[in-house]
């Protein structure tokens, strides 16, 4: 069993490979995210439309979409660029504990929306 765990696979990776395995995957995951970005988009969008001038957080986004935040981040970046939300400097606990910001749909803005 031992003789078995110490053969090298014929895909080995070096033991300092400087993080370009780490990078190769990180791409790669990213590559595949972006077929779902548009549909994630839109619901996070219609979200954060729906919740009004309170906002959301990107984990109360991501619970709302029913995903983990993590697949929520690349999409609230995103929007947050393209100016069709903005985060409004107020901060608000997460279940860990943490403080995060808020974000807001523009239409919401200056008094507008609920």
């Amino acid at each position: 069993m031992i003789d078995d765990l110490l053969q090298t696979s014929s895909e080995t990776l070096p033991l300092f490979d400087h993080g370009q395995h780490a990078k190769a995957t990180k791409a790669e995951a990213y590559q595949n995210a972006l077929p779902l970005m548009p549909g994630r988009m839109t619901a996070f969008l219609k979200a954060l439309h729906d919740a009004g001038r309170p906002g959301l957080t990107r984990e109360e986004g991501g619970d709302a979409l029913g995903v983990p935040q993590n697949c929520i981040n690349s999409v609230a970046l995103k929007i947050l660029r393209e100016g069709l939300a903005v985060e409004t400097g107020e901060r608000r606990k997460t279940k860990m504990g943490a403080t995060a910001a808020v974000m807001v749909h523009v239409d919401h803005l200056d008094g507008g929306g609920k």
